[in-house]
């Protein structure tokens, strides 16, 4: 071992308590068997921290100085602890008002059902089936009438379907013939959504659908009638007449 490797052990020694390995320390104390210099510098930083460690027990520390020290920090701690605590619970909170406000603004922007508001509907669809539909109809900005002569006897339903994601005008009706026919009219606002231009009449395995673009009182509306069978004769006041929009 050099000079310069000894110096170096002897001052890494000092900072880490003599623990440097078996193979090393009896390398270094090899050398300062030998070198004088290097020995010499050993003892000397030997006496000098055994020196300073006196010179620092020699200090009288004040009585209590110890448990104040403790409790200054234990106080410390705490009021970091305490403020965290403080912090987070006022986020909790907050959390729990944001949550409670939204959930009562969500609660009172709801509709309350009411099942007296629905059986005055149904009786009123049953009692005038005619006039509920015109007043829908009417409701719905549109002509409050239909084109063609229904039997409003058969009427089963009012109100609106889902077309494509929108939500379409639709009067329902059941065959006359008792059997699971039925007729849909759908009544397309002519400045809805949906574009209108080339829609024209369909034909299906089980049903047919029939346009008509509103003229004179029906003007803006365009009707799609969707129905069983061959036409809409089934559905109609006078059953022995034409059966197909006029």
């Amino acid at each position: 071992m050099e000079c310069r490797d000894a110096q170096f052990y002897l001052r890494l020694r000092r900072h880490t308590t003599d623990e440097l390995g078996p193979d090393v320390a009896g390398t270094l104390e090899g050398h300062l068997a030998i070198c004088p210099a290097c020995a010499a510098d050993g003892r000397a930083a030997v006496s000098f921290d055994r020196a300073l460690t006196a010179a620092m027990r020699a200090v009288p520390v004040p009585s209590g100085l110890r448990e104040k020290l403790f409790t200054q920090a234990a106080s410390a701690q705490g009021a970091v602890l305490r403020h965290k605590l403080y912090r987070t619970g006022g986020l909790v909170t907050a959390a729990v008002l944001l949550i409670g406000i939204g959930f009562g603004v969500f609660s009172s922007t709801r509709p309350k059902a009411d099942s007296e508001l629905l059986t005055r509907t149904a009786t009123d669809q049953a009692n005038d089936p005619a006039g509920s539909v015109g007043r829908f109809l009417a409701a719905k900005k549109l002509p409050d009438r239909l084109p063609m002569p229904f039997d409003y006897d058969l009427l089963v339903h009012v109100g609106t379907d889902e077309v494509q994601g929108q939500q379409v005008p639709v009067v329902v009706f059941r065959s006359s013939n008792g059997d699971s026919g039925f007729a849909k009219v759908y009544i397309f606002k002519s400045d809805s959504r949906f574009d209108l231009r080339g829609l024209q009449d369909a034909q299906g395995s089980h049903a047919r659908a029939q346009v008509l673009v509103g003229q004179d009182k029906f003007r803006g509306a365009t009707y799609v009638f969707v129905h069983t069978g061959r036409d809409l004769k089934p559905f109609l006041l006078n059953r022995n007449g034409g059966g197909n929009p006029a």
